[in-house]
């Protein structure tokens, strides 16, 4: 049965426009989605992806997507960064780091880059 408040059956594969609504737990698993990889920035770091809130599916569903947008040009073998919240890293008693390596550069907020 087609549940879930992202539902929109008026729309071929039940694809909603609303932005606030969320479809719920969206594994990866072995699909190659390059955003599971994405790190969260750390402190002296900044985001440059960001979600649209346009979900894809069925809430909970077998299928489902969540669409992400680069904020700034990506330079090659820049990491991909998007904020996780502010209750993901004190949820899981973490503290929060920089991402960026040497190999692997993180986009650096100003304030940073000025130290």
């Amino acid at each position: 049965p087609i549940t879930g408040s992202n539902i929109n059956s008026k729309v071929d594969g039940g694809r909603t426009l609303k932005r606030n609504n969320y479809n719920g737990v969206l594994n990866p698993g072995d699909t190659g989605d390059i955003v599971q990889f994405a790190a969260c920035p750390g402190p002296d770091e900044k985001q440059n992806m960001k979600s649209t809130f346009q979900y894809f599916g069925l809430r909970n569903g077998d299928i489902g997507g969540l669409e992400f947008v680069t904020v700034a040009k990506v330079p090659k073998n820049t990491q991909l960064l998007h904020w996780y919240g502010s209750e993901w890293w004190s949820s899981r008693d973490l503290k929060r780091q920089n991402v960026g390596t040497t190999r692997y550069p993180a986009p650096l907020r100003d304030s940073a880059k000025n130290s």
